[in-house]
């Protein structure tokens, strides 16, 4: 499957709303749900491990390349976009795997009954109210910085030491990955329509979701401490009683740029389990033309 973000980028599909997807390999369908204020190319480190699969990997809404949000956003926005995508290409059902917001949009999915199985991966949606409400201020410290700080920050995550100090909410070894996927983090953070993602951030509740009987798995960073799995995963057990958990270990709350590797063995093993059919061996080129 081709890989690198310059060889991804011709198979992004633009709407003429103005929607952004990656759509790209061939086989049992698989979409990919990004983590809030990064877009598909956060998955290109492990997409060399899924030959086999057609791939989508929509932009969500309230972020460039997503749906507008008309309001505070909701789950039900979330899951609007991602299906409008799966529609427009034919997938009636798709194996769904999706990092922190993008987890609880896969919960989305599967409440539509569109999903075959779900892994979602350090998932957002369970917090308490105080840990909420910490990531707000976390966001909103990142939205409101001075224009010398603004100045400063590609500066500062060109150092690898203090790239690793920088991205410490979000990942355990910021320096692991290169300054330019630092600086795409920050970018993509200031593109969220944060009129509207603050306040559906503020008020939404994880509810109990009886409808959702397809196989799911929750897997923490062991050293998340965006959405610690000891904040998270109660709610998450409610929500979803018969989910499989599993903990990354050593890594933070985006592991396919912490550990690629231990991420994409992951998501092989579960897909394969799930899948109707063998997927392809690693390595082939099943690329979509």
């Amino acid at each position: 499957m081709t890989s690198g973000r310059k060889g991804l980028t011709r198979f992004v599909e633009v709407t003429p709303e103005g929607r952004r997807t990656l759509h790209v390999g061939s086989g049992e369908p698989l979409v990919l749900l990004h983590m809030g204020a990064n877009p598909w190319s956060k998955w290109q480190h492990v997409l060399p491990h899924l030959d086999g699969f057609e791939i989508l990997a929509p932009t969500l809404a309230g972020w460039d390349g997503g749906n507008p949000l008309p309001g505070p956003i909701v789950l039900d926005d979330l899951t609007r976009g991602v299906v409008e995508e799966m529609d427009r290409v034919g997938l009636e059902s798709a194996h769904v795997v999706g990092c922190s917001l993008g987890g609880l949009a896969a919960l989305g999915v599967a409440r539509a009954g569109r999903a075959r199985s779900v892994l979602a991966i350090c998932p957002a949606g369970g917090s308490n109210q105080e840990q909420t409400q910490r990531l707000v201020k976390h966001f909103e410290m990142l939205n409101d910085l001075s224009w010398l700080q603004r100045l400063l920050v590609p500066v500062a995550l060109s150092i690898p030491r203090l790239r690793r100090v920088a991205l410490r909410a979000v990942l355990e070894h910021g320096d692991r990955i290169s300054a330019r996927e630092a600086i795409a983090l920050r970018r993509n953070s200031a593109n969220g329509d944060w009129d509207n993602l603050l306040p559906g951030f503020s008020a939404f509740r994880l509810e109990p979701t009886p409808a959702v009987t397809v196989p799911f798995m929750l897997a923490w960073g062991e050293l998340d401490r965006f959405t610690p799995k000891v904040n998270e995963e109660p709610l998450w057990r409610q929500a979803v009683p018969h989910a499989e958990s599993h903990v990354l270990s050593g890594v933070g709350h985006i592991p396919m740029l912490d550990d690629p590797d231990q991420t994409a063995r992951l998501m092989r093993s579960w897909l394969d389990r799930r899948a109707s059919r063998p997927a392809a061996a690693s390595g082939q080129d099943q690329t979509r033309t």
